[in-house]
């Protein structure tokens, strides 16, 4: 005679085999009939088909395999609508104050909002790749520079990297710093971004609405600070130096301090568990700089290089800049880390001039 146990395996057999039989397949993980799935919003101004929005998609998505569908992530785009003036950083106030659960903000943003754990992350010409880029928004940096948020309520899940920032010209390229003095250059809010900005001789400005457009058609707007990946919203045609990397765009996954104790160690431990996973996935899907540069020109862009001099130019310009990061002891000592990992690092592959068309 079988005991029940064994009765229960038989069944279970029986019932596998009908399946197999049947041409069905059991079901993948999802939460149990009586458990109702917990949905948690996350803001970007970004919308699909940008950088930012594949990693949240990607993020939603690594959500649910991790939790088994007992967590879903929902997309706000443009979560604080079109033209907003410091749009950034309305998004950074929306997760604070609680009416989004969760943000995906440009770290750049949060130094207008007393947090200046990410400076180092955003000083002048010094995470000029990609691949040294991917190294400083790993864990053992960047969880330092995450700690900084709790202050102001929110907790940093991660960063993700997006690309360099360079300058993109409306006129004749940037090639000297003299070339920028007393022109405005279309730059998202930021600080540190304002501070380099002004050092160059210009005078930053995020241009929201028809302001960009006017600026451009009087010729007071001479530049935008931008990347590859957003070249296909400037005005043409467009001018880059190439090899003159301002400063990396990292993207900082947060949630809303009191959202986060809302849920159980486990919920917890699912939304850290996606976000390490989406910080490894966007690292390696990060673009090529050689590639973005020959893409750029065949549609229609035109890619120029500076000179050692000339570069040198404006690496002086933009020392007075570290001069006020370094007066932060712990800024100092991420700054001194991130050169270490640049010294190790190969040196890309240089970036060649052409011209619209290839």
């Amino acid at each position: 005679m079988r005991t029940p146990s064994k009765l229960l395996t038989s069944a279970g057999v029986s019932l596998l085999a009908l399946l197999a039989a049947s041409g069905c397949t059991a079901p993948s993980a999802s939460p149990p009939a009586t458990e109702q799935a917990k949905t948690l919003r996350i803001a970007t101004d970004d919308e699909p088909g940008r950088p930012a929005a594949a990693q949240v998609e990607e993020f939603a998505r690594q959500v649910k395999d991790a939790s088994g569908g007992r967590i879903l992530i929902e997309p706000l785009w443009k979560a604080v609508g079109h033209d907003k003036d410091d749009w950034d950083q309305a998004v950074a106030r929306g997760v604070v104050a609680g009416d989004f659960d969760m943000g995906l903000v440009p770290a750049r943003a949060w130094d207008t909002e007393g947090v200046g754990s990410f400076a180092a992350l955003h000083a002048p010409f010094l995470v000029t790749s990609n691949s040294l880029l991917a190294k400083v928004t790993e864990p053992a940096i960047a969880d330092e520079m995450l700690a900084g948020l709790d202050k102001v309520g929110v907790s940093g899940l991660a960063l993700f990297p997006e690309g360099t920032r360079m300058l993109f010209s409306f006129g004749k390229p940037a090639l000297k710093p003299g070339d920028l003095a007393g022109k405005k250059v279309r730059a998202p809010r930021s600080e540190t971004t304002y501070a380099l900005l002004k050092a160059l001789g210009a005078t930053p400005d995020d241009l929201v609405g028809e302001l960009f457009p006017e600026g451009l058609a009087a010729g007071t707007v001479v530049a935008a600070e931008s990347s590859f990946a957003f070249a296909g919203t400037l005005p043409e045609p467009t001018t880059v130096t190439g090899n003159l990397v301002l400063y990396p765009k990292v993207n900082s996954l947060v949630v809303n301090a009191k959202a986060l104790q809302t849920l159980s160690d486990a919920e917890q431990q699912f939304l850290r568990t996606a976000a390490a996973a989406t910080r490894t996935w966007a690292a390696e899907n990060m673009t090529t700089a050689t590639d973005d540069a020959a893409k750029f020109c065949k549609d229609g862009g035109t890619v120029v290089t500076a000179t050692e001099a000339e570069a040198a130019l404006f690496k002086a310009a933009g020392a007075p800049v570290y001069a006020k990061i370094e007066a932060d002891p712990e800024a100092k000592a991420r700054i001194a880390k991130i050169r270490d990992l640049a010294a190790a690092e190969p040196a890309p592959d240089a970036i060649k001039p052409c011209s619209p068309g290839g």
